[in-house]
């Protein structure tokens, strides 16, 4: 499938599929395009993360970056900055 034709079955100018042939021992290569798009290199780790039949492809870091976003609270609270404004009062407080 050409990129062009990727482009328009999945509705987006961003959605691009590469292939790749898997050898005997169920080895492959991660096409140049991909690995630019995920800034990796010779030895870095990749994570295969599965959802449903399908398999996506990204690092330890992307994951990290995306289970942090998904830990915000409904409220829209930031516990970092309430944490860190209780900090500032109890040190204020305990100035003499």
């Amino acid at each position: 499938m050409s990129r062009q034709a990727t482009r328009q079955a999945t509705g987006s100018r961003s959605s691009q599929a590469h292939t790749s042939n898997m050898g005997a021992k169920g080895r492959t290569v991660v096409p140049q395009a991909v690995r630019e798009v995920l800034h990796v290199g010779e030895g870095d780790t990749l994570l295969y993360v599965v959802e449903g039949e399908q398999v996506r492809l990204t690092t330890r870091q992307q994951l990290a970056q995306e289970l942090y976003g998904s830990l915000a609270e409904p409220d829209g609270r930031d516990f970092t900055q309430e944490l860190l404004e209780e900090r500032r009062a109890e040190a204020e407080r305990a100035k003499p």
